[in-house]
């Protein structure tokens, strides 16, 4: 048997004859990392962010203030040192209990978290100089990732690279997999020199500064039995978890839709199954990380040279904790029922009747037709959408044009930048034939003929874009509304929030957004009229959030009508979209539903049901 699959099975029979220990060890910090640790520590972030940023960021701000800000650097380390540190801490714990089985010692789980807590600091330290060695060995990749993006990737717009894929893409394709190799590689040395120096710390008194050196000293010609057996214990705990979410998900597949004649039974399904799930994940997790402390303890005893003894353990010994009595299991068991049903009995109520939700085509009917053209937002309208979102930036000359990329490369293999063309020019390009031939009358439009197409049969929402090239776009915008007369019809968003602050303050009285994909802080604080946000930022939590700002919420871009149901459920007021004909069927498809069917197909969306396997059932059919 290869020496590490022997060390594996050997550390799961430990973790067999000390469950008892390790089991209620980890739970018992997990509920203090979940209570206290973890917003104790996203609350300094934000503290030590606020006292030095804006309260709020988003999208490129955000890797601009981590990596070129004082604050940002700052946060940025001592939150990956926080964050490694809790999870270490969790770690420390585990192995006092398979050190102590290792010296023929049984340690109680106060025991075990009384031994972290005395280490606590020690754990910190030992954090921080692996995140800074980790963030300091990255540079070299992150610059190379860097200088190939400039290299290959910037003279065109990033789509054009992404949809049409030219060797340019390739050939950074293959550096990118040469550099992640790289990054592989060197994570794997990082394990093999860095393995030991936890228990070395804890069981010798190694200061940490000097533990990871050490570490790798005493671990000198072990490096391949070291790493191949993390890799082993990694690969089974992935599948570990794997096979519980697929287990979970078969069940509610399978059973869930035999019970839809029956809300008692129903919610009584989703409770039994939502406790199962979290019993289950809870067991997994602390198979898995228990798993990991005896691996590394066993490592340590068999190749660190380990000179520690049992002594180490005698001032924790006494610190023994009473049994849990019948009835304290048993009120635990009847909170986790009660919290189970009222889960489902929430996940029901917010499937209700709601508001009717808008259905806004992104860039017109762009799965059919040529994305920003006039027959993408004819089609659109054809198709009862409410709104049209368009996107537009200014041509040389001072035009407003319907154009979403910096170039036309990705829709004509033109590499005229929008900001540097003229008008004339560039309406003159084809922008149709790559999708079809039959659209190869299509040029590009101005926001005046895109207006005239939606006139009294759609609203327009106006996406602003500059790419850094801002003149007057904003003022223009306003001028060509107000001449169309459709002011009243016409709603703005940018993901420039300055631009988007600009149209504000030129028309205070119109319905400015903001664009975000990704964010830091409380986004309802930036008083925006609505929030157009990537379709996973739109929890149940931060929709109630901005609709008690009195902020509406839009998602993007959402094509898949099973995840357009999910996205209703959470009570989201736009689904912005590439295909506004199946959106606008979901919406009405659920407008008839009954509040059990909805709640039914939500659940049934949320175990894993596909679009085809729904429609299969009738639950998602015009």
């Amino acid at each position: 048997m290869p020496d590490s699959l022997r060390l594996l099975f050997l550390s799961a029979a430990d973790v067999r004859r000390l469950w008892r220990s390790f089991a209620i060890t980890d739970l018992a910090y997990k509920a203090i990392a979940f209570a206290v640790l973890s917003p104790g520590v996203t609350l300094l972030l934000y503290w030590l962010r606020t006292t030095a940023s804006e309260r709020v960021i988003a999208d490129v701000e955000i890797p601009l203030f981590f990596l070129t800000t004082p604050a940002g650097i700052v946060s940025l380390i001592l939150g990956a040192s926080l964050i490694v540190a809790i999870t270490a801490l969790e770690t420390a714990c585990l192995m006092v209990i398979a050190f102590g089985g290792a010296h023929g010692k049984v340690l109680s789980a106060r025991s075990a978290l009384r031994f972290g807590w005395t280490h606590a600091t020690d754990v910190l330290r030992l954090s921080g100089h692996m995140v800074l060695r980790v963030f300091a060995g990255a540079i070299p990749f992150l610059l190379a990732a860097g200088l190939t993006y400039l290299a290959l990737l910037r003279e065109h717009d990033i789509n054009f690279y992404l949809a049409r894929r030219p060797s340019e893409f390739w050939i950074a394709a293959v550096i990118v997999v040469l550099i992640v190799i790289g990054v592989l590689a060197a994570l794997a040395r990082i394990v093999a020199r860095w393995a030991l120096a936890m228990p070395l710390m804890l069981f010798e008194n190694v200061h940490p500064r000097r533990a990871l050196a050490e570490s790798a000293r005493r671990s000198a010609g072990s490096h391949a039995r070291i790493v191949a057996t993390v890799a082993i214990w990694a690969i089974i705990s992935v599948a570990l978890i794997g096979a519980t979410t697929w287990s979970v998900d078969f069940i509610g597949r399978a059973i869930a839709p035999r019970l839809a004649g029956s809300m008692t039974l129903l919610l009584l399904f989703v409770a039994v199954l939502t406790i199962a799930g979290v019993v289950l994940a809870l067991a997994v997790g602390v198979i898995n990380a228990s798993m990991f402390a005896v691996l590394i303890v066993r490592l340590y005893e068999s190749h660190g040279k380990a000179s520690a003894t049992a002594a180490v353990l005698e001032p924790y010994l006494a610190f023994e904790t009473r049994r849990l009595t019948k009835r304290t299991v048993t009120a635990i068991v009847a909170l986790g029922v009660l919290a189970a049903i009222g889960v489902s009995l929430a996940a029901f109520l917010v499937n209700r009747n709601q508001s009717p939700v808008l259905i806004i085509a992104h860039r017109g009917s762009s799965w059919t037709a040529p994305e920003n053209t006039l027959a993408a937002f004819r089609l659109a309208a054809e198709q009862r959408t409410d709104f049209i979102e368009l996107d537009v930036q200014e041509s040389a000359d001072g035009q407003v044009l319907v154009a979403h990329d910096s170039d036309l490369m990705k829709v004509a293999q033109e590499p005229t930048k929008i900001w540097e063309g003229d008008a004339a020019k560039l309406r003159a390009i084809d922008i149709g034939s790559y999708r079809d031939p039959r659209f190869a009358a299509e040029r590009l439009p101005t926001l005046a003929e895109a207006l005239d197409v939606c006139r009294g049969r759609c609203k327009v929402v106006v996406e602003l874009k500059s790419y850094g090239h801002n003149q007057q776009l904003e003022q223009r915008v306003v001028d060509v509304v107000e001449a169309a007369g459709m002011q009243n019809d016409c709603i703005f968003m940018s993901l420039d929030h300055g631009m988007a602050r600009k149209m504000k303050d030129l028309r205070p009285s119109w319905r400015v957004g903001l664009l975000v994909a990704k964010s830091i802080g409380d986004l309802t604080e930036l008083k925006a009229d609505f929030l157009a946000v990537e379709a996973r930022m739109a929890t149940r939590r931060f929709v109630r959030q901005a609709h008690a700002a009195g902020q509406d919420v839009y998602i993007w871009t959402v094509n898949d009508p099973a995840w357009m149901f999910v996205a209703l459920s959470r009570g989201v007021d736009g689904l912005i979209t590439d295909k506004p004909d199946q959106a606008r069927n979901v919406a009405e498809v659920r407008a008839q539903m009954s509040n059990p069917q909805r709640f039914l197909t939500a659940q049934l969306i949320r175990l894993g049901a596909t679009t085809e396997a729904l429609e299969a059932e009738e639950a998602l059919r015009p």
